[in-house]
């Protein structure tokens, strides 16, 4: 995993390198990074032209690290300019730029030059940015490289002015910074490289961890064993599914659809009779569950919780239950089960808050989470849930006793006792109806699987597992996103339509 730190963490590190290190060296290191990724960003290109690398150089050690690398492009004979947006810029690195045969023009001089880039260098601000600072154009379809920070993206917060620059990919030094990955960060920032540059982070300890694809593979590798080759169907994961109402028919079938495209080993479905035919017809490999069954099997869970046999192993609760209509008295004695549920959508209307032995994940959105905190005696506005999201689903983390997965383009997973960690997948595709049924489906397999949650007999899934699943099955499902939307637009159907082979990727 990725530790992910404030800039004030950032900048303390940081000064005691310089003190150690100098700045000239620690921005030579920098810069080396910068250029070797602006060479692979070339490599990349099919231009048959020869390559022109500009970058736009600002007053701090920002502009220093762009103007050093362009010195090393020129090493390389690669062309390059440097355009100067601030009067002053860090002279040391200028004439080392110079030296090796570069030419600085003024911004207003050579903007024209933009046009003509095979790559922009975006070294103006990094973590110098300050909210309404000038930030200059670039022309529509010219590449960007942002060093440590794209120009107009606060580091802190991750917010951006309308003019920022857009890169396509960013090599962001030190650490990752927490700006990076939220609100706005992960729609400007394109693919992010830490180049760590060798900095002791020893005596800090993150504010988060974020979860890449690296991570998710060994955090499902964890438990899994030569022996999960021999399994029968009960014990390769039995899930409950409480969902679906006569208004919203379709949720139901969805999450149904992607927690068998995963692969469970048995699903049960609880839904109303007059769905119940549309279920069989469009999952049928699910079988009915209804109340007394339900309570023949939390019974049986009392006995044997992840046992080889259990009739049910987790539940995924709340797609397409109606909020006007009284929920089944079934929800509530899963509530008070020892057994792992995913809770979601209209299940987040009716899930308790306080004390609880079972163990959750509360699945909401902005909106939801706002409406958990209110049920909670916590009212905040949508500005303060989006300038500080991990604090606030800490809060009901706290409130609900539960691992909280807050949705977005980056989701943010908490824990009650206060861990966390991100995912951040830059998926916008996925803001489509059904995409959130299909995460439910998905997490509530992994609930499931004693193999992935490294449970048996009597004992509960602890929390930290619970969240490193829960994280994994949003890495999963950005990770689908980004394939669905390779070769067409996306909708929830053809989301699940391309999991059997994404969950395989990942070792299913």
């Amino acid at each position: 995993m990725i530790p992910v730190y404030s800039v004030a963490q950032i900048r303390a590190v940081e000064a005691q390198e310089k003190s150690k290190r100098g700045e000239t060296s620690l921005m030579k290191q920098a810069a080396a990074h910068l250029a070797s990724t602006a060479v692979a960003m070339l490599a990349e290109g099919h231009s048959t032209e020869p390559a022109f690398v500009v970058a736009l150089i600002g007053p701090g050690n920002n502009g220093g690290d762009g103007l050093y690398a362009l010195a090393e492009l020129q090493q390389q004979k690669i062309s390059t300019l440097a355009l100067q947006c601030h009067e002053q810029i860090n002279a040391e690195a200028a004439a080392a730029y110079q030296a090796a045969g570069g030419t600085i023009l003024d911004l207003s001089d050579g903007d024209g030059e933009l046009a003509n880039a095979s790559l922009v260098i975006d070294a103006i601000y990094g973590l110098g940015y300050r909210a309404g600072s000038d930030v200059p154009s670039v022309p529509a379809g010219v590449r960007v490289l942002a060093c440590d920070v794209p120009s107009g993206l606060d580091p802190e917060t991750g917010v951006a002015q309308d003019s920022v620059l857009r890169a396509e990919r960013t090599v962001t030094f030190g650490a990752m910074k927490a700006g990076l990955l939220s609100v706005d960060g992960p729609l400007v920032t394109g693919e992010i490289t830490v180049a760590d540059l060798e900095f002791d982070f020893s005596s800090v300890q993150p504010g988060t961890q974020l979860v890449d694809e690296q991570a998710a593979r060994e955090l499902l590798d964890q438990h899994r064993s030569w022996r999960d080759a021999g399994r029968h169907k009960y014990q390769r994961g039995v899930l409950g599914l409480i969902a679906g109402s006569d208004l919203y028919p379709g949720a139901a079938q969805l999450t149904a659809k992607a927690a068998v495209a995963c692969g469970v080993g048995l699903l049960r479905t609880h839904v109303p009779d007059s769905i119940q035919p549309l279920m069989a017809v469009s999952v049928p490999e699910s079988v009915p569950l209804d109340d007394e069954q339900i309570k023949e099997a939390l019974s049986f869970s009392r006995r044997q919780i992840h046992g080889k046999s259990a009739k049910i192993k987790a539940w995924a609760i709340g797609p397409g239950l109606d909020g006007r209509t009284p929920p089944t008295g079934a929800i509530a004695d899963v509530f008070a089960s020892p057994q792992p549920a995913v809770i979601d959508a209209s299940g987040l209307d009716v899930v308790p808050a306080g004390p609880s032995e079972q163990p959750r994940v509360l699945t909401p959105h902005a909106k939801e989470l706002r409406m958990l905190l209110g049920r909670a005696g916590v009212k905040i506005t949508p500005d303060e849930l989006s300038q500080d999201p991990i604090r606030w689903t800490r809060w009901a983390a706290l409130a609900y006793n539960a691992v909280v997965l807050l949705k977005g383009p980056t989701s943010y997973i908490v824990a009650p006792n206060g861990d966390s960690l991100m995912v951040s997948h830059s998926a916008p595709e996925l803001a489509t109806a059904g995409s959130g049924d299909v995460l439910t489906g998905i997490l509530g397999y992994m609930l499931s699987d004693s193999s992935l949650t490294g449970t048996e007999g009597l004992r509960t899934v602890p929390n930290r597992r619970m969240m490193e699943l829960t994280a994994c099955a949003a890495y999963i499902h950005g990770h689908l996103g980004r394939v669905t939307a390779a070769d067409g637009t996306v909708n929830a159907s053809r989301l699940i339509d391309n999991l059997p082979k994404v969950m395989k990727q990942f070792g299913f």
